[in-house]
C-alpha cells in the first residue's frame, strides 16, 4: 500500500509580486496553498489541476509523474478511488519569491481511509513546489512530495 500526500504541493504554493528573493511566507503563495489544501481535502481533482500551469507536473510518491492538467486530474481521480481523505494540513517552512518564479517548501499531515477495507492511515511528509506568475496569477509548475513513513513490509 502506498502512502500518498495529496498535497501538496501542494502541494503548496503561490506568490505575490516581489522583485527580489524573499524568504518567509507570502500572502499570494498562501492563497494557492490554501486552495490546494481545500481541493485535496475534498478530493476535487479538477480544482487541483486548475492550480497548475497547462504543462505542470505533479510528482507523487510511488507513482509516475503526472504531466499536464488532464493527467493531474486523472491521477487524483484514481487516488480517490483508492483512498478517502479525512483531513490534510499543509505547513510551509520556507518560501522564496524570485521575480515571476517562486519556491514553496514545507510539510504535510493527512489522514486517509482505504476504500477497500476502511483502514485508517496517518501520514506525514514533505513537499517542494515551484510556481510561475503569469497574467492570471501564480500557478504551480512542479510539485513533488513524499511520505516520512516507511513502505509497508513485503507480504510473505
Amino acid at each position: 500500500m502506498r502512502f500518498v500526500a495529496v498535497v501538496a504541493g501542494a502541494l503548496a504554493l503561490a506568490v505575490g509580486s516581489v522583485a527580489a528573493q524573499k524568504a518567509g511566507d507570502d500572502p499570494a503563495i498562501a492563497k494557492v496553498r490554501t486552495a490546494y489544501q481545500a481541493a485535496a481535502g475534498t478530493q476535487d481533482g479538477p480544482a487541483i489541476a486548475k492550480l497548475y500551469t497547462a504543462d505542470g507536473v505533479e510528482m507523487p510518491p510511488n507513482a509516475p509523474a503526472a504531466k499536464g492538467r488532464a493527467a493531474i486530474e486523472a491521477y487524483h481521480k484514481a487516488f480517490g478511488a483508492q483512498f478517502m481523505m479525512h483531513g490534510i494540513t499543509i505547513t510551509p517552512t520556507e518560501t522564496h519569491v524570485m521575480g515571476d518564479r517562486a519556491m514553496d517548501v514545507g510539510t504535510y499531515k493527512q489522514t486517509l481511509m482505504g476504500m477497500k477495507d476502511g483502514s485508517m492511515m496517518e501520514d506525514t511528509g514533505k513537499y517542494v513546489v515551484l510556481l510561475k506568475k503569469d497574467a492570471s496569477g501564480w500557478l504551480i509548475t512542479h510539485a513533488i512530495y513524499n511520505s516520512d513513513k516507511p513502505l509497508p513490509a513485503p507480504k510473505k
